[in-house]
């Protein structure tokens, strides 16, 4: 495993090294261009417009409730983790209906089974589990001196195609009509920001670009910059036309609520009750290690440092969201008995995290109250346990009992 882990990190780091000398012809457009023909969508939150629009939208979701409370569900990213998340959601029997269901990357690719309903669990539970992501990191060899991306995004788009179907587009179709929202949020590289995606409003426009736009999005969410190419996302408008890439959306947040500059706000609350639920695929807290000196081992261990970080600001936000509005806050995340390793896409891992996500849910394990509708706060972090606060673990990986 380790040795797969340190091939991968080479060959991104090689990527990444040859990159500069990589420059491919793009139409070139400005900012106002992007604007014009920027679809109703398509969220783009460094625009007030789009900022108010979204606001205007999410609030509209949340106004009549089927059950009298408002539930906002946020799937967040984590590779191959995601199949814990997947196992969570497909063994809550009980489930609330959610308002709002997002997704970042992995997150992005469950999100839209749990917003379809719980009749999708089974499709949901095969695309985590029957095998197809066993080689979803495929290189592209010597392509990847002259093409961005290391690794072949062929896999990563049969994937996605392979699972969203017309059964699954329609019924998202279906929910959003309801007036439901189901948001996916991925990075755009040429305007630096976060982009939100209604994806229920893209489903339900039946034309077969809006079919390839809702696949591509999903695709760009789950395109980790340098290890796979952006995607390009094409609008088009009174003959006007631009192709704008997109990366990963957890280049930016790790998973989604609301945009940043409304996470501090308070007129995003609901009529009544509100709840909103975060699923992590990993754990977020930091694990001690000693770090090898080894040019890969520290780029693995910096980048895994930064994306815990960037997951721990987020959930601390979101609670300070939550507070705001009057909202309780849960959170779910993978425990620290279950070994989790975000880069193993094998059949064999995936299933084994998968039926721990389903056994913590079943236990009532899965899910932890961090925020009361009173505004009264418990540590967001599970408490770790003893072995896992006193072990110590060795630049060689291996686990070590302190000396006594």
């Amino acid at each position: 495993m380790e040795t797969r882990r340190l091939a991968l990190l080479c060959l991104i780091l090689a990527g990444l090294a040859t990159a500069a000398c990589q420059t491919l012809p793009r139409p070139d457009f400005t900012q106002a261009d992007l604007a014009a023909v920027s679809p109703s969508f398509r969220y783009d939150f460094s625009s007030d417009t789009a900022r108010a629009r979204f606001e205007t939208d999410t609030r509209r979701a949340g106004q009549a409730p089927a059950d009298g409370r408002f539930d906002l569900l946020a799937l967040s990213g984590g590779g191959a983790n995601g199949a814990w998340g997947a196992g969570v959601m497909t063994a809550w029997a009980d489930q609330p209906t959610f308002e709002v269901v997002t997704g970042v990357s992995t997150g992005a690719l469950i999100a839209p089974f749990v917003f379809a309903g719980q009749s999708f669990d089974p499709a949901l539970t095969h695309a985590y589990t029957g095998g197809q992501a066993d080689g979803l990191l495929k290189s592209r060899g010597l392509l990847a001196l002259f093409l961005p991306g290391v690794f072949d995004p062929g896999p990563l788009r049969d994937l996605v195609l392979g699972n969203i179907d017309e059964a699954l587009l329609n019924a998202v179709a279906a929910e959003h009509a309801k007036g439901r929202r189901l948001y996916v949020a991925t990075t755009s590289l040429d305007t630096q920001t976060q982009i939100v995606w209604d994806m229920g409003a893209l489903a339900s426009r039946d034309d077969v670009p809006s079919r390839v736009l809702f696949v591509n999005v999903l695709i760009a969410s789950a395109s980790i910059p340098g290890a796979f190419p952006p995607v390009p996302l094409t609008y088009a408008h009174d003959g006007r036309q631009v192709s704008e890439i997109h990366v990963d959306g957890g280049t930016v947040a790790n998973f989604l609520v609301a945009p940043e500059p409304l996470l501090l706000a308070d007129n995003l609350g609901s009529q009544g009750e509100g709840r909103i639920w975060v699923l992590i695929n990993g754990k977020p807290e930091p694990k001690f290690q000693v770090a090898p000196l080894s040019p890969a081992r520290i780029a693995a261990r910096s980048f895994d440092t930064m994306m815990k970080a960037i997951t721990r600001s987020d959930l601390a936000n979101t609670a300070q969201f939550a507070r705001v509005n009057g909202m309780t806050m849960n959170v779910a995340m993978i425990g620290p008995e279950t070994e989790e390793d975000s880069l193993d896409f094998g059949r064999e891992n995936m299933t084994r995290l998968f039926q721990a996500g389903q056994a913590a849910m079943r236990a009532g394990e899965a899910w932890r109250s961090v925020m009361d509708a009173q505004g009264r706060a418990s540590p967001i972090l599970p408490p770790r346990s003893e072995s896992s606060a006193n072990d110590t673990v060795a630049a060689g990986g291996e686990r070590q009992q302190p000396d006594q």
